[in-house]
């Protein structure tokens, strides 16, 4: 059982998510300013992961929120 209480819990769930929302949202930007392919792919794989734990992290908090 987690120690946490489920308050605590969403609410770290949303700071992170804001977190990772200005991640994904300046790592877009960037892969679209980017200078040559491999720095755009690069930026792009970086995107992509973000966006996974993003969706991740919403899951659990719905979990959470019911």
């Amino acid at each position: 059982m987690n120690s946490k209480s489920r308050e605590t819990q969403i609410a770290e769930l949303n700071g992170a998510l804001e977190v990772l929302f200005e991640l994904r949202e300046e790592f877009a930007q960037w892969a679209e300013e980017g200078e040559d392919d491999s720095k755009r792919e690069a930026l792009e794989n970086v995107l992509g992961h973000v966006e996974v734990m993003e969706a991740e992290y919403k899951r659990r908090r719905d979990e959470l929120v019911g």
